[in-house]
């Protein structure tokens, strides 16, 4: 074989492979004249791409401190290699090591030794986080990763951090592309994983795993691999080793092509998502620990704009809308066409339900028996419902608003509030009405029929406050003290 000449950035040099920088010999090819043409510094262009991605995102603006997610797998390592390279000693950084005891004892102790090792040669502080993940409905990978995301939020306001930074690449990105299409997590899965979501940021994010390992060869960076990324029982595994490979062989640019459709989708996303928020305070109105729907004023809207306001609801009941796809969502909107009552159960205890005009979603509770005395002068407040009352010897007249009058010596004290009971009866003239057909002649929602809002006396129900009263204790001429009812729901429902 001829000396070999190599071009290095625009220069010829001549000898044999042992007299480039490593660096350099990743990437390259020979042409005919056994000429190595050398077409990247891997290294210097990964650190550049990396560099660009933060600054990009204005990923630690103002920023002094940061926790890193670190694994001791390439990923973590690669990623806290170039963080030094850039920052030095500007931003003070921390290495946070999750133990979730699910691998044998052996690794997790070479991954311990290797975040220890790392923290001392980069001048790191660092911490180990042992944590147990039991067995729960959300599955052990979705149980693992909201633990895992707890204790490095954890981490970082144990130290005032302002960050927490996390390797994910960009093989990360199109896997996890494909795993919400395939569970169909509508548009916003599809825009896969941010870059940034405060305090959350990942400068790798446009890197390759191919690249990483080699940046990791050529500076000669230990690191540990997980042998459970080889099972291919598991979704991700799968997609990883068998199915994206072959559609590689369709596209080789497949990476580059399903990026450029995630800022796309993204870009749409993020401009409906404005739309929604604005949508959002027209028909949802939120109930306590609920949120109710108006189905009345949905019908004005696209859809596309209302399956987000569904998804912002779940949002607020469960912190994310992580578990939840968009069959979950037509579900929920289903119940527009179904009777009152009708009910979709979904996951984390929430559930959807339909009453009259609107659809209630909120979780799953039982209602405790409610008993709250009141005084025959007295002013309290329950679950948003004030009660007032007042002993008085006349009155100019009987219909006032939010208010009723009863005749105090026909009715047996002490007077209490409480909430509904199987088989509970109002009086009226003519007998005895069903506190049910009350409630549904009333339209009550189901969802809300068992608020305490039975005001009673040891004989019965004297008033279904602000809908009916008994047909007993009534003022008449004869009446010497009346008691006046009053009440105002401080939650501003109508």
């Amino acid at each position: 074989m001829k000396m070999v000449s190599a071009q290095r950035d625009g220069l010829l040099y001549s000898g044999g492979f042992q007299g480039f920088s490593p660096e350099y010999l990743v990437d390259f090819n020979i042409n005919s004249d056994y000429t190595l043409i050398v077409k990247r510094n891997l290294v210097k262009d990964i650190v550049s791409e990396v560099k660009d991605t933060i600054e990009k995102y204005s990923m630690f603006e103002d920023v002094n401190r940061a926790v890193i997610g670190f694994s001791a797998g390439p990923d973590s390592v690669c990623l806290l290699d170039i963080l030094k390279k850039l920052y030095g000693e500007k931003i003070d950084f921390h290495l946070v090591y999750i133990n979730h005891g699910l691998r044998p004892k052996s690794i997790l102790k070479t991954e311990e030794d290797l975040t220890k090792l790392y923290a001392r040669r980069f001048k790191c502080g660092y911490k180990i986080i042992k944590i147990k993940i039991p067995k729960t409905k959300k599955g052990l990978e979705a149980e693992a990763r909201e633990r895992r995301y707890s204790a490095l939020l954890g981490y970082l306001n144990e130290i005032n951090a302002q960050r927490i930074i996390l390797g994910h690449n960009l093989d990360d990105l199109i896997e996890t592309f494909f795993l919400n299409l395939i569970r169909g997590s509508g548009a916003r899965g599809l825009s896969s994983i941010p870059p940034v979501r405060l305090p959350i940021v990942r400068p790798l994010i446009e890197i390759k795993k191919e690249e990483i390992i080699n940046y990791l060869k050529i500076n000669g960076l230990r690191f540990s691999t997980d042998i459970t990324n080889k099972n291919i029982a598991l979704r991700r595994n799968l997609l990883r080793h068998k199915i994206i490979p072959e559609l590689l062989k369709i596209n080789p640019s497949l990476f580059e092509v399903i990026k450029r459709e995630i800022e796309l989708i993204k870009m749409d996303n993020d401009y409906l998502q404005s739309q929604a928020e604005k949508v959002f305070a027209r028909v949802v109105e939120k109930r306590e620990n609920s949120f109710t729907l108006d189905l009345r004023k949905i019908i004005r809207y696209n859809k596309s704009i209302i399956n987000r306001v569904v998804m912002e609801i779940i949002k607020n009941l469960n912190g994310s809308i992580q578990g939840f796809t968009s069959e979950h969502i037509e579900a929920i909107l289903s119940l527009k066409d179904r009777t009152s009552g009708s009910r979709v159960i979904l996951p984390k205890g929430i559930i959807a339900q339909k009453g009259y005009d609107k659809i209630y979603i909120g979780r799953t509770k039982d209602s405790p028996p409610f008993y709250l005395e009141i005084g025959l002068n007295d002013d309290k407040i329950l679950n948003g419902l004030r009660i007032k009352t007042a002993v008085l010897s006349k009155v100019s007249k009987l219909k006032i608003k939010n208010s009723e009058f009863f005749d105090l010596s026909e009715i047996r004290l002490p007077i209490f509030i409480r909430n509904r009971r199987p088989g509970d009866f109002i009086e009226i003239k003519d007998g005895r009405l069903k506190l049910k057909k009350v409630l549904n002649e009333a339209k009550i929602p189901i969802y809300e029929r068992n608020q305490p809002n039975l005001l009673c006396d040891q004989r019965g129900i004297l008033w279904v406050i602000g809908l009916r009263r008994a047909h007993r204790a009534l003022v008449n001429k004869m009446t010497k003290k009346i008691l006046k009812v009053e009440f105002e729901y401080l939650d501003k429902r109508s």
